[in-house]
């Protein structure tokens, strides 16, 4: 037992594929729960299939998502086409706590690997299933990544300028929202199985969950009846509400200004120039009515400045700004290398590289760095030989008939 990991003697089954799932159990991993990823080369998980790779060419063990949705994690080899892989998978999980999926709704139970039969094994199993919108409802057999559960909540509705066609909020988005969510739901039902003894199916929708990304919309509508749309750049209750050009290739910085006390500092940083007294820009609603025009007037002032000098003189009168950063900017960023966010890993299979520790510093039981994501069954040998107690003979035995592949 380990007590500086808050979930050490936490055992998870992960059958989980691409986004949602893995980055959902690898929190578990970052505290110390051990996660074993249950894939097959057979059908190889999609994320060992795109790049970018770690240290060069195409290699399904070093492709760059993976490694970041799975760090910390161990993986086995099984063939769940195969009743013998179906039985060593029930006998995974009779002595596991927690059992994560996210396929196809049905797909898992086809197997005989649905929560009915592996409680069966498992009394008081927690099990997850995420799925694109829950296990029941017209659009229960829906499939879909991030960028199709993205127009499904509105978001892309609500992401771009107001004359231009709806806009990816950029990547898989939802992909990184969702995880948090399924990890509190996961850590209630170990709460009550504590306190009661009882395991528990937990019905995961990334769609309900997702909505909680239109923020005020559903609230707004029902209320006004007011449908929100795109509008760039601005905001109901901010003016100027923006991203300005500095000086340099592609440099910006973001500028918000919610009342008049923080409006008034915005025009000191500027030097009071005489435009800033005119009526058209004397009270916040007359900002956002001219906002093209003060737009242009702002961006004046922050093409003579470099990002970080405009910031840090508006961050100091009291006015919102922040510097637009691509991502070797915020992998430097010191107040992320002062809370030890990034581990950097030396693999000796490949250059060294980076992954991301939680951003919850817990005072005694701190997320910590074991291993890198695993390479494809990594951990046969721990888990069938010592887990599950397989003899040499029957563990190249169920090798050779592509059970164990």
């Amino acid at each position: 037992m380990d007590p500086t990991q808050a979930l050490d003697g936490i055992r998870v089954v992960d059958f989980s594929i691409a986004g949602v799932g893995p980055l959902t159990t690898h929190h578990f991993a970052d505290f110390g729960a051990e996660v074993i990823k249950v894939e097959t080369s057979t059908r190889l998980d999609v994320m060992r299939r795109h790049g970018p790779w770690v240290g060069g060419p195409p290699d399904a063990d070093k492709a760059v998502m993976f490694h970041r949705y799975n760090q910390n994690k161990r993986g086995i080899q099984l063939n769940l086409k195969r009743p013998e892989g179906v039985a060593l998978a029930k006998g995974l999980v009779k002595v596991a706590d927690v059992v994560a999926e996210n396929w196809t709704v049905g797909a898992i139970d086809r197997l005989g690997l649905g929560f009915q039969d592996l409680k069966k094994v498992k009394p008081d199993l927690i099990m997850i299933a995420m799925s694109l919108a829950g296990q029941s409802g017209p659009y229960q057999n829906f499939r879909g990544h991030g960028p199709v559960l993205a127009a499904m909540t509105g978001l892309y509705e609500v992401t771009g300028w107001p004359d231009k066609e709806p806009m990816s909020p950029g990547g898989a988005l939802t992909d990184h929202f969702l995880p948090p969510v399924w990890v509190t739901a996961v850590m209630a039902a170990l709460e009550y199985r504590n306190r009661t003894g009882k395991g528990q199916f937990i019905d995961a929708s990334d769609f309900e969950a997702a909505i909680d990304l239109l923020g005020t919309a559903i609230m707004d509508y029902s209320a006004n009846g007011h449908v929100q749309t795109r509008r760039g750049n601005s905001d109901p209750e901010a003016s100027p509400h923006g991203v300005y050009r500095c000086q340099g290739d592609d440099r910006w910085c973001a500028i918000t200004v919610f009342n008049e006390e923080q409006w008034r500092a915005f025009c000191h940083v500027l030097g009071n120039p005489p435009w800033t007294e005119e009526e058209r820009f004397s009270t916040e609603p007359q900002r956002r009515e001219h906002t093209d025009e003060l737009d242009r007037l702002i961006e004046n002032w922050t093409q003579q400045r470099d990002a970080e000098e405009a910031a840090t003189v508006l961050q100091e009168a009291g006015v919102p700004a922040g510097i637009s950063l691509d991502s070797a900017q915020v992998r430097d960023e010191p107040q992320l290398d002062h809370r030890g966010h990034f581990w950097d890993v030396e693999d000796p299979e490949a250059k060294s590289f980076t992954y991301e520790s939680s951003p919850c510093a817990l005072s005694a039981t701190p997320a910590r760095f074991r291993r890198t994501a695993p390479s494809l069954g990594e951990a046969n040998g721990y888990v069938y030989s010592e887990l599950l107690g397989l003899s040499d003979g029957e563990f190249a035995r169920l090798v050779e008939e592509g059970v164990i592949e």
